[in-house]
């Protein structure tokens, strides 16, 4: 009933506005109601200063101080900013005039909507415009957000010095000011900070501090990162503490889905595989993509310890195809969000086109104006000065076309030798691009011979028998062979050999299994039975029907290791 009354009066306000709101008194009054309801009644203050119409009749100064509010009003109620316009016109007004307060309160918003559009640069140089006026004015309240934001902007950067020196003066603000609310962020951003720079002991004294200053309400999410800090210093038991108590918080599937993932990881590393898969189990629930990456990701990894290879393989599977899904996903939203800043920087260039255009049309006019009179008084005289000046200029006038002509001759000899210059440098930029071409070729070969020498299967009797010991393999070895080519070390390398030659002989296949394997020729001649020229020739042939050209047993060699 009592809210029903108060937007009934604050209904009654407005429509006083409208019909007498053309007198300034009234809109300068209007606005200073807003303006202490920003703090506690947002959407009563956004009311206020939508009621007000007809902007063009407001004074600079109204003008100004609606952008200013209404921009700090959208940052209030936490809608990010899609335009500085708005902002920039109390910018404008506030530098112009000597109103450092208000100056300093225009260049914190400025700045706040600079970041929200992806301008980290000209973001940072108006929140330390506002950091330098407040410190003059000693303004704690405002002092210690433009701080807080300065390190956040820092923190994006990844410039956690800067980042953590502004969140330490932030701290020393809001506590001047007692507010704890943001006391809580800043120290959650510090920990975060420390997490990025591995300083865990600090992450967690921060956390610990964050979470005195920070509502029952909010407190899962302070518990669930406080479980990963733990969990990255490797003190299991805290960081499963730490996880009951935010999965007693939480409120959605998804909350207690996130939280299920943080203890089945550490119940994974403790040892206590039954517990893990419960609550891994648990997860199964969620939607969330990066849970799910994650979930896969440990399930995998139990699997492993029980040496359930098959299932894991799927898990492993199942991981990559999440990872891949928000790795892309994450390349398109960084496209989308350099695109959008382009767009507004595109938008700022037009912008400052016209003014510039404005500003030229303008003087242009002026000194038309003027050239009319001055042109009426001396039009006499130039006419007497023309005819007695003829020659002289006539004479100035073919020795400023000899120059002209001179410096044409040169300029035509410059343009030669620039050609010249140029054709070299493009020479010498094709041979180092084949040079690194040929280089990343090698690096690449190299890398993957390594990443082959590391797994398991290199260093099992399978391997050595085929590598060194055995005459000749029965037909249950060369399965296991295959198997250990196609579902562990290469995917369905079978399958991607018949795509290239359907009609593949099985002679044809094992020479590229041991090849693939990297098994000397005079090897894969014992194994196969048959001497090392004719390994060499099939080589050479399967190289021509697997990539229609013509090359070596060297170059089917090199296909096939990087195939």
């Amino acid at each position: 009933m009592d809210k029903w009354i108060l937007h009934f009066s604050l209904l009654l306000v407005l429509l006083g506005f409208v019909f007498f709101g053309s007198k300034k008194g009234e809109v300068t009054a209007l606005l200073r109601v807003a303006e202490k309801s920003i703090e506690k009644e947002p959407d009563k203050a956004l009311i206020l200063l939508d009621s007000i119409q007809q902007m063009e009749e407001l004074s600079e100064q109204q003008q100004a101080l609606w952008c200013l509010l209404y921009t700090s009003v959208l940052d209030r109620k936490q809608i990010k900013h899609t335009s500085d316009s708005l902002i920039q016109i109390a910018v404008s007004y506030y530098e112009k005039n000597d109103l450092p307060e208000r100056k300093m309160q225009a260049y914190y918003y400025y700045g706040i909507a600079l970041q929200d559009l992806n301008d980290a640069i000209q973001a940072q140089d108006y929140y330390l415009r506002a950091y330098k006026l407040g410190i003059e004015l000693e303004r704690y309240v405002f002092l210690g957000r433009i701080c807080a934001n300065l390190g956040t902007l820092y923190t994006y950067q990844d410039l956690y010095s800067q980042a953590s020196y502004f969140q330490q003066k932030a701290v020393g603000y809001f506590e001047k000011n007692r507010d704890t609310v943001r006391l809580s962020l800043v120290f959650r951003d510090m920990a975060r900070i420390h997490l990025n720079e591995h300083r865990l002991d600090s992450a967690v004294a921060n956390y610990t501090k964050a979470l005195k200053y920070t509502s029952d309400v909010h407190k899962f999410c302070m518990f669930n990162e406080l479980t990963g800090a733990y969990a990255r210093m490797g003190d299991y038991e805290k960081g499963v503490s730490c996880a009951h108590m935010a999965y007693d918080r939480a409120e959605t599937v998804e909350d207690s889905c996130l939280v299920s993932l943080a203890l089945g990881s550490l119940y994974l590393r403790m040892g206590k595989k039954d517990s893990a898969y419960h609550y891994l189990s648990f997860c199964r629930q969620s939607t969330d993509p990066y849970t799910l990456k994650d979930l896969y990701l440990y399930l995998a990894q139990f699997e492993k310890s029980r040496h359930n290879w098959p299932t894991y393989a799927f898990y492993q599977e199942q991981y990559n195809v999440f990872r891949d899904s928000i790795d892309n996903l994450t390349k398109m939203e960084t496209l989308a969000r350099l695109q959008r800043l382009y767009d507004y920087r595109e938008i700022e260039k037009k912008k400052e086109y016209y003014r510039q255009e404005s500003d030229r049309k303008t003087g242009k006019l002026y000194k038309l104006s003027l050239g009319g009179v001055g042109c009426l008084l001396f039009v006499v005289c130039i006419i007497f000065y023309l005819w007695k000046e003829r020659k002289k200029k006539e004479e100035q006038l073919n020795q400023s076309l000899r120059r002209k002509e001179q410096q044409y001759l040169n300029s035509q000899q410059y343009l030669e030798e620039r050609n010249a210059v140029m054709a070299q440098l493009e020479q010498q930029y094709e041979a180092v691009v084949a040079q690194l071409s040929e280089q990343s070729s090698r690096f690449t070969t190299s890398v993957q011979e390594k990443i082959n020498s590391s797994h398991p299967f290199f260093t099992s009797e399978l391997y050595r028998g085929v590598y060194a010991e055995w005459k000749k393999l029965d037909e249950v070895q060369w399965a296991e062979v295959i198997k250990m080519i196609d579902h562990i070390l290469y995917k369905d390398f079978t399958g991607k050999i018949r795509m290239l030659y359907p009609r593949i002989s099985e002679l044809d296949l094992n020479v590229c299994y041991l090849v693939k394997l990297e098994i000397p020729v005079g090897r894969i001649a014992v194994l196969l039975s048959v001497n090392s020229q004719a390994i060499s020739n099939k080589r050479k042939r399967l190289y021509e029907k697997l990539t229609q050209e013509k090359g070596s047993a060297q170059d089917f060699d090199k296909f096939i290791k990087t195939f």
